[in-house]
């Protein structure tokens, strides 16, 4: 490849004032500068230039400071482009003059800096990364600085060392980059230091050796490849730097840490495609641009370095010749790269020089492209365009190349830049998040920039941090196939957060790929399942294996109380968890989830009394009687939903025991203990015994002769409502049998027959008064709701005085009351028809949002999960379906309980 940018004119002077017909910039120091470089000579200006700024005096004033520095600024930008366009300097010393430049401005800036803090430097100092640490400064760059200060060493007098440092960075900061009447010097960037959104602007040596060694990302390797010392104690920076090489040049790279710098490289990868202007005009960051050039370098240099010590370069040509040297690199692929780095280079600075702009784009304006092409030392723009085209198409052929292998082995999941490392936020990460459908890309960038950083504990290990770089491109490409990708990233970022560990569990996403996709549409569906995946990542690993399910384990008598509980509750976490993704994802019809959920908290109950049985007998004695569990609420009808709670009540028969009541309590104690108690494994269910006799203040275990008297002599109404839900789920056979016929006599011959239909609408009045429902999705307490329903089947058995009448299930109770004529047809099939749509879509909110779930569903696909549950078309119908069925619920309740409002 031969490609050149043409000189102006052999002569500096007469090649800057032919640049200056193209830069207005440029017209700007020609006219002002113009005549000293014509008598001096441009290379004795850019001297004086320098020369002025180290001999500024420290005691100066900031004002006048900021005047001189400025000045010779431009004096030395007006020398160093005269050389540059007469070709008179080659890249290499163009480059080096910009840097020295900055050097000298920065060193006289912490001079002047520190003289107005009255201290010394001794312990203080000032190191440059990126191009002005590699001497490659462009006429219009930043400068990346990192400002640190040795404790030991470091003691004003004026105040604590942290807050002079920063007062110190703060004045040079001002010093440098204000912008007055005479412009600016150089723009400064502090942002490379360790985790920039939560340190000072100067740190300590010894916070910034913890940070890197704890938290040190390879990106950060990369950039401090080129770190250089800039200004203050020289003596205090060299053992920093010396120990900083451990962290840039490992002897011994794990794969890991190779996978990262390939995953980086995959990310930073973009799709070279000239239809896209957006990407293509820009020379830096574009495909085939500098970028590209510097990183071929580096990545090369990160992997190899720690074993090859010739090629710990700071500069990019030197680092390509080093790469040759070590066989590493053909001498074609260099050439080929020497000669684009010269050429885009050279492009940079004339972009830079039309303005003195921190650009890298070409112009869109046809007589700025113009402009550039001229001082590029082209005739017309379209041959200026085909040779940068050329270059460009050159770089990028050899920048895929790169990994090559690896590439084909892990095919990237995008096409486009998904670049994170660094401080700045890439146009091109931008643009492809948008066209994933992100409208909140920079957010995103920031969030992602936190987690690697090691801000959670998922990315406090290297790798974590590697695996989450590998894991990332698919993750976001699936977040915009959910077509709601903001809220998918959200709902990713708060499992991440919590999640305590990140190897095993983002290891498992990365090994299994329909793993990954299977979580981001879990968690976009249902945020509630999202905290419980954080807070057990293991459950995961039930997802790939889910047709192999595991079979409740065997509590061992040998085993101790806690152990019984903790084994059988990581078992019950997989099969709750796995109920309920296959009842979000539609595996599995509502009603079967239903059955599903109360069939576990059934088996769970069992288990837990044996245990409970076992522990109190250990402790005290043999069991005194015989003992039953019986639910009521929704799991007595066999209708419970994700995150149910269980109302429970323990009925024993003493058989002679005096202690009898003293050992039941304890056995239910430990009942309530074995299955609510948030153990290291979590917990079974929350548990309300406030349905037994006499409630709080009555013991939490009830004979059951002291059930049938107070049922027969003391039972509210409201208590009677209740007990139409009875049903045994555990216990001995006869006595659950008495118990039942007890709860069935009460039902049929209610006590309070005379008062049943006036307590039932005053107790549903003073629930809506004291409790009113928080919305139309507020399914259970809205008018026409879920209680509604309850209410109105529980005010049917209590008043039909048949026992057969009675069932647990509200479906099962519909039917029976119908059959009994207590309905008429269409009443029963209203009710019966609410009932499976009022259920259906409970158990998708409360799967999804959890027990206090009132609000509608926001994201597109829990929509569509609601629309599917119930057999509607789209969202809209179910909105519809939902007030045609809540009304007719209410009508039904109004017309045989009553109105909801007392003033009715």
């Amino acid at each position: 490849m031969s490609v050149a940018v043409s000189p102006l004119h052999s002569n500096p002077y007469a090649a800057l004032l032919e640049a200056a017909r193209w830069a207005p910039y440029l017209a700007r120091l020609a006219e002002r500068f113009g005549d000293e470089i014509q008598n001096l000579g441009a290379e004795r200006v850019f001297q004086e230039a320098v020369l002025d700024v180290r001999s500024l005096p420290p005691e100066i004033g900031l004002d006048v400071a900021k005047q001189k520095l400025r000045q010779a600024k431009q004096l030395g930008h007006a020398a160093i482009a005269a050389l540059d366009l007469s070709g008179q300097d080659d890249l290499s010393t163009v480059t080096d003059k910009l840097t020295e430049l900055a050097e000298t401005s920065v060193q006289a800036a912490l001079s002047v800096s520190m003289r107005q803090a009255e201290v010394s430097v001794d312990g203080m100092f000032i190191l440059a990364l990126g191009k002005m640490g590699a001497r490659e400064l462009n006429y219009s760059s930043d400068v990346d600085l990192i400002a640190l200060y040795d404790a030991e060493r470091f003691k004003p007098e004026t105040g604590e060392a942290a807050q002079v440092a920063a007062r110190i960075i703060r004045t040079l900061v001002q010093l440098l980059e204000e912008q007055t009447a005479d412009g600016y010097v150089f723009r400064t960037d502090f942002r490379l230091r360790p985790d920039p959104r939560s340190t000072p602007i100067a740190l300590s040596t010894q916070r910034a050796s913890n940070y890197y060694e704890a938290l040190g990302q390879n990106w950060e390797r990369m950039a401090w490849i080129k770190a250089s010392f800039v200004a203050g104690d020289r003596t205090a920076c060299d053992p920093f730097l010396n120990d900083m090489q451990a962290f840039v040049w490992r002897q011994h790279l794990d794969y890991w840490a190779i996978s990262d710098v390939h995953a980086i490289k995959a990310m930073i990868n973009t799709k070279a495609d000239k239809a896209n202007n957006e990407a293509w005009s820009d020379v830096k960051l574009g495909p085939g641009g500098i970028r590209e050039i510097e990183f071929f370098v580096q990545t090369q240099q990160i992997i190899l370095g720690g074993r090859v010590p010739s090629l710990r370069t700071k500069g990019t040509l030197a680092g390509l010749e080093a790469l040759v040297e070590a066989h590493a690199l053909p001498e074609e692929t260099r050439a080929d790269l020497n000669t684009a780095y010269h050429f885009l280079r050279h492009v940079e600075h004339r972009i830079q020089m039309i303005a003195d702009e921190q650009t890298h784009r070409l112009p869109d304006a046809p007589e700025r492209r113009e402009s550039l092409a001229r001082l590029c030392g082209f005739d017309t723009p379209e041959a200026f365009m085909r040779a940068l085209d050329d270059v460009r198409t050159r770089v990028h052929d050899h920048y895929r190349e790169l990994f090559a292998d690896e590439d084909r082995r892990r095919q990237s999941a995008v096409e486009g830049n998904l670049v994170f490392a660094g401080v700045d936020v890439d146009p091109g990460t931008v643009e492809t998040l948008r066209q994933f459908g992100f409208q909140q890309p920079e957010a995103l960038i920031d969030a992602v920039r936190h987690w690697h950083r090691g801000g959670i504990p998922a990315t406090r290990t290297p790798r974590g941090r590697e695996l989450l770089t590998a894991l990332l491109p698919e993750a976001l490409r699936t977040m915009g196939a959910t077509g709601e990708p903001d809220a998918a990233f959200s709902l990713f970022d708060r499992f991440l957060s919590g999640l305590t560990a990140g190897v095993q569990p983002l290891s498992m996403l990365i090994s299994a790929p329909r793993l990954l996709e299977d979580l981001i549409a879990t968690l976009a569906l249902a945020p509630q399942i999202g905290a419980t995946l954080a807070k057990s990542p293991a459950l995961l690993e039930c997802l790939v294996s889910e047709t192999v399910r595991r079979p409740p384990p065997e509590l061992d008598s040998a085993d101790d109380f806690e152990t019984k509980l903790d084994l059988f509750r990581a078992w019950h976490a997989e099969e709750s968890f796995l109920i309920g993704h296959r009842l979000l994802h539609g595996q599995l019809a509502a009603s079967e989830a239903a059955e599903a959920w109360s069939s576990l908290a059934e088996l769970s109950i069992e288990r837990m009394a044996v245990a409970a049985e076992t522990e109190t007998q250990r402790r005290f004695g043999p069991r005194r009687g015989k003992w039953i569990i019986v639910a009521l609420g929704k799991l007595g009808g066999r209708e419970l939903t994700a995150h149910s709670d269980l109302d429970l009540l323990v009925i024993f028969d003493r058989q002679g025991f005096d202690d009898a009541q003293s050992w039941f309590t304890r056995f239910t104690q430990r009942l309530i203990t074995a299955i609510s108690a948030d153990t290291a494994a979590g917990s079974l269910y929350e548990t309300d015994m406030r349905l037994r006799p006499s409630g709080r203040s009555g013991p939490v275990a009830t004979s059951i002769e002291a059930f049938e008297s107070y049922h027969r002599n003391d039972a509210w109404t409201w208590e009677l409502m209740a007990l139409t839900r009875f049903r045994v789920v555990a216990g001995d056979e006869e006595l659950a049998s008495r118990a039942e016929a007890v709860a069935r006599a009460m039902i049929a011959n209610p006590r309070q027959s005379d008062s049943i239909d006036a307590d039932i609408l005053d107790m549903r009045q003073r629930l809506a008064r004291e409790k009113p429902a928080r919305g139309p999705w507020d399914l259970k307490q809205r008018d026409g709701g879920i209680v509604d329903l309850e209410f109105i089947l529980q005010q049917a058995m209590l008043t039909a005085q048949n026992d057969a009448c009675w069932r647990p299930s509200l479906s099962a109770a519909i039917t029976t009351l119908a059959n009994a004529g207590v309905f008429s047809k269409e009443e029963a099939s209203q009710l019966d028809w609410a009932r499976n749509r009022l259920q259906a879509m409970q158990q998708i909110q409360r799967l999804a949002h959890g027990m206090d779930a009132t609000a509608p569903p926001s994201s597109a696909g829990l929509k569509q999960r609601f629309a599917r549950a119930i057999g509607c078309e789209d969202f809209a119908t179910v909105e519809q379906d939902l007030e045609q069925t809540c009304e007719t619920v209410a009508a039904i309740r109004c017309n045989r309980i009553g109105p909801l409002a007392t003033e009715t």
